[in-house]
């Protein structure tokens, strides 16, 4: 009898408890766990089971470079996440590919507040519909190595493109591996044309999509002469790290962490990045030169609901609450992420980091935009992109032709899903 009732008791200790039973979970894939270190995550995952008693969250970390083709194959399969974080290139494609689900009536039933202060940009719908909710948000600057810059005589960063070409020159030094730049012309992954195509094209007053005509116009004298201005530095002046054709974004921010790279062109989520690769480099961060005209490239990460998710409900808890002040507020304490609402980025703390501050400026100046968010195939256009401009680094195509094609490429792609 004792052996029974000892049994009897081993097996209700065993026993789910109510709460346990009914505790729901929430898988979210992204690819931020190596960039923000797993501490941070399991604060995050902490802080939000604490505003959610009843929801588990599972963080499901994946690297970057693939993720966006990983997560098709997951969809085609059934096995897409509950949350899944999306760049802004991703979002019209996957509503296409019935890959997430419209977010305006759970939107509508949030207090007004919470909509009024996710940014403009971010406003942008899809066929009529919002697909997601920022993370994070940013803009293309300059981050600068200071002791490059005073090694070479220079006060401060350039303001200008002649300034910069002319900077660019002095800041290069093969013998000492030493260069201004590293050049990213990789073809994986696609947003490389962020950081150092789209923005010229914008400063040399470009445009790269006529909405009113729902056709390219890249192809402009203004957009020419951005790209051929790029080619000059890279293989007149030869400026950047030799590979261009090969550098990616791992690449650029390893090169810049070394010390040996002078410049680089980077959003917010850089900060975190270079102090995991290297708290100690000294850099600083500045808007971009100017050509004709400001302009950068407006991105982000978000978050979408799975249309595959378990508990909708309870992924939509998740997602409201990271888009929203508290979760807005400690990512971007806790990662060094430019914050993707108004109410945080207007609180004194944010105010008082003075490394934000040149992205506060970019995102305020003219032409500081985000296509991708309204283009149906981002990625594909992308890599179109990638591939003329590699053409005229290579001397296959002047830029004229090369953006002609590419031109009539894209706006094949927006005919089609109009």
């Amino acid at each position: 009898m004792l052996a029974l009732a000892a049994m009897t008791l081993a097996s209700l200790l065993t026993l789910p408890t109510s709460s346990q039973a009914q505790q729901k979970e929430v898988r979210w894939g992204q690819w931020k766990g190596t960039e923000v270190g797993e501490k941070f995550m399991s604060e995050l995952k902490a802080a939000f089971e604490k505003d959610n008693p009843g929801i588990k969250l599972v963080p499901v970390d994946a690297p970057f470079t693939g993720f966006h083709d990983r997560a098709i194959v997951q969809h085609q399969a059934k096995k897409l996440p509950d949350v899944l974080m999306v760049q802004v290139d991703w979002v019209a494609e996957f509503a296409d590919l019935g890959m997430i689900d419209a977010l305006d009536e759970r939107i509508a039933k949030e207090p007004k507040e919470f909509w009024e202060n996710i940014p403009k940009t971010f406003h942008q719908a899809w066929r009529g519909k919002q697909f997601y909710l920022p993370v994070e948000s940013g803009a293309v600057a300059l981050f600068w190595n200071t002791d490059l810059f005073k090694a070479a005589g220079l006060s401060g960063p350039p303001k200008t493109w002649d300034e910069f070409a002319e900077m660019a020159r002095k800041l290069t030094n093969p013998d000492k591996r030493q260069f201004a730049i590293t050049g990213t012309l990789q073809g994986e992954p696609p947003t490389n044309m962020t950081y150092e195509i789209y923005p010229l094209m914008l400063q040399a007053g470009a445009k790269l999509i006529d909405a009113t005509t729902n056709k390219a116009v890249f192809n402009s004298p203004e957009g020419v002469a951005a790209v051929e201005w790029y080619v000059e530095r890279i293989n007149k002046d030869k400026i950047s790290v030799p590979g261009v054709l090969s550098n990616g974004e791992k690449e650029k921010r390893a090169n810049f962490a070394s010390g040996n790279i002078a410049m680089m062109l980077e959003g917010p989520w850089g900060i975190a990045i270079q102090k995991q690769l290297n708290p100690k480099l000294n850099y600083e961060i500045a808007p971009l030169p100017t050509g004709k005209a400001a302009g950068t490239m407006v991105r982000g990460s978000l978050n979408t609901l799975s249309s595959q998710a378990q508990d909708k409900d309870a992924a939509w808890a998740f997602i409201s609450w990271m888009s929203g002040p508290r979760g807005i507020e400690m990512w971007a304490k806790g990662t060094g992420a430019f914050p993707a609402r108004t109410d945080v980025a207007n609180q004194d703390w944010f105010k008082e980091r003075k490394e934000f501050q040149a992205f506060v400026t970019q995102m305020g100046r003219s032409n500081a935009e985000s296509p991708f968010l309204v283009m149906p195939n981002a990625v594909q256009m992308n890599k179109i992109m990638t591939t003329e401009v590699q053409n005229v680094v290579q001397g296959k195509k002047s830029a004229k032709q090369a953006l002609d094609d590419a031109a009539a490429e894209w706006t094949k792609i927006l005919a089609s899903a109009k």
